[in-house]
């Protein structure tokens, strides 16, 4: 019995050992064509239509911001239109008197008059809108001709007004149109004050600024410069 028993153990001790060297030899077999597997192969995707139009829209507009044209800066600069680049802020007195004669001898008692004061501003600017622009590659000069500036305003502010004196004659009263008069005088002068402290050539220099930024925002300046020209 004792003798069964051990041949019993060694026969499942001998077929453990054999599943187990099978077992072994499997996954050995596995590991290896594992390592023999060749790596798969990256696919690119190929770009849809779509994808396509829009890489040729951005290359197309990236074509066109490398070709600013001429007629590109005039029309950019025209579209400007009235720049107005410089203001003359003025407070002035204006007086206005009247008598009547009688054969030529000033009647006092219908003498009427008035003394008033206005503030008001003058208004200096360039219209673009008749402005040239030419651009030289092969120089990198870029020439801008610009009409010369003009006063485009004169505003009187009226609640500034000012009434200092005032007196009504007999039987000569103040009428509108005597006001009215009185205010393009004012206007006139104003005017003249302005050009006298150069407000013209103020405002075509900065004018002149003003383009200058405008084209530098679509131009290189450091690889063009820019002459003004300035038509009278």
């Amino acid at each position: 019995m004792i003798a069964e028993k051990r041949k019993t153990k060694l026969l499942i001790g001998l077929i453990a050992l054999i599943v187990l060297a099978i077992g072994v030899l499997v996954i050995l077999h596995a590991v290896k064509n594992g390592r023999d597997r060749p790596e798969p192969v990256a696919v690119t995707p190929r770009p849809s239509a779509e994808v396509i139009v829009r890489e040729k829209e951005v290359e197309k507009i990236v074509t066109v911001e490398k070709e600013i044209t001429s007629e590109i800066l005039r029309d950019g600069v025209r579209e400007v239109g009235v720049l107005e680049t410089e203001e003359y802020y003025f407070t002035e007195v204006v007086g206005y008197s009247s008598v009547k004669k009688l054969w030529n001898i000033e009647l006092g008692i219908t003498e009427s008059s008035y003394l008033v004061s206005y503030d008001g501003v003058v208004r200096a600017g360039v219209d673009l809108s008749g402005a040239e622009v030419v651009k030289d590659d092969e120089k990198g000069c870029i020439t801008v001709t610009l009409p010369a500036a003009e006063i485009q305003s004169v505003d009187i502010d009226p609640e500034s007004f000012r009434l200092y004196s005032e007196k009504a004659g007999l039987g000569n009263h103040i009428s509108a149109e005597d006001f009215n008069n009185s205010l393009i005088e004012l206007e006139t002068t104003a005017r003249e004050k302005a050009l006298e402290r150069g407000l013209l050539e103020r405002a075509d220099g900065n004018a002149r600024v003003l383009i200058r930024n405008l084209i530098g925002a679509l131009i290189d300046l450091n690889a063009y410069s820019i002459e003004f020209v300035t038509r009278r």
